[in-house]
């Protein structure tokens, strides 16, 4: 084959070869979704459909990250759960979870006062890098979260502060969910560079997490065993508080989800 000839065919078709290119991943990512994982596929577009109504950005034309939630949120989708989730915004996950969630305890907070966005969800205003707020919080509606989302103001001391004060209220099982991981590397929230030369660091979320990795891990290295029952109670009593609390980490893209135990 003339090569030349090859590449300059490529040039002049190249937008039909793109969206050839993108019809063809398209048809790949649904049939392999929908055999390998059946039902979650299904739950992704049932989610994802809501998702794009209400407007929201969690939704497959912005982050994708209904993707995600469709595997952690389906068992719980027609239960009785409690969620949080911190930042309203114009409203549109608060539309999103009473649809999904038909029979959850569902509450929102944020740093400013909006009109209520519907009868049944409640509301609060407060400083999510607050801790005086945050506990004042917890003792207006109580703990045991199933769901915690932090989709607030997404700066490195809101996130973490929100972290280090709310995973304690989780039930077991419950999980603790931080989005938009990316601006750990813009300075404008506290990470170290921007779009053009991305950089976390020392104080970021990222970095946070990083070392609640090394929590998860701690006692396997101690011990030489994964099984928390292998675990020697001396030990147990003398470890911090993610150490003894956090059952998984799970990162994706922009996304981490942390289990507690």
């Amino acid at each position: 084959m003339n090569w030349n000839i090859f590449t300059q065919f490529i040039r002049q078709n190249n937008r039909s070869f793109f969206k050839i290119f993108r019809y063809v991943n398209t048809c790949l990512f649904t049939y392999f979704t929908s055999h390998v994982f059946g039902n979650s596929y299904d739950e992704y577009m049932h989610l994802d459909k809501i998702a794009l109504s209400t407007g929201t950005d969690k939704a497959s034309n912005m982050h994708n990250y209904t993707q995600v939630y469709a595997r952690y949120f389906a068992p719980l989708k027609n239960k009785p759960i409690k969620l949080l989730e911190i930042g309203i915004g114009g409203g549109h996950s608060v539309k999103l979870w009473e649809e999904y969630f038909p029979h959850g305890d569902l509450y929102f907070i944020d740093h400013i006062s909006l009109p209520n966005h519907s009868q049944r969800s409640q509301y609060h205003v407060l400083d999510q890098a607050s801790v005086n707020d945050l506990h004042a919080f917890i003792l207006t509606v109580g703990g045991n979260f199933d769901i915690i989302i932090d989709d607030g103001g997404h700066r490195m001391n809101q996130q973490i502060t929100s972290f280090n004060t709310l995973f304690k209220y989780l039930k077991s099982g419950g999980l603790y969910i931080i989005e938009d991981l990316h601006t750990s590397y813009w300075k404008n929230f506290g990470g170290k560079g921007d779009m053009s030369n991305p950089l976390a660091g020392e104080g970021t979320t990222v970095e946070f997490l990083k070392d609640r990795v090394e929590d998860l891990n701690y006692t396997s290295g101690a011990t030489g065993y994964a099984d928390w029952g292998k675990i020697p109670e001396s030990l147990i009593e003398n470890l911090n508080e993610f150490a003894s609390s956090i059952f998984s980490i799970h990162f994706y893209k922009s996304l981490c989800i942390i289990e507690k135990r």
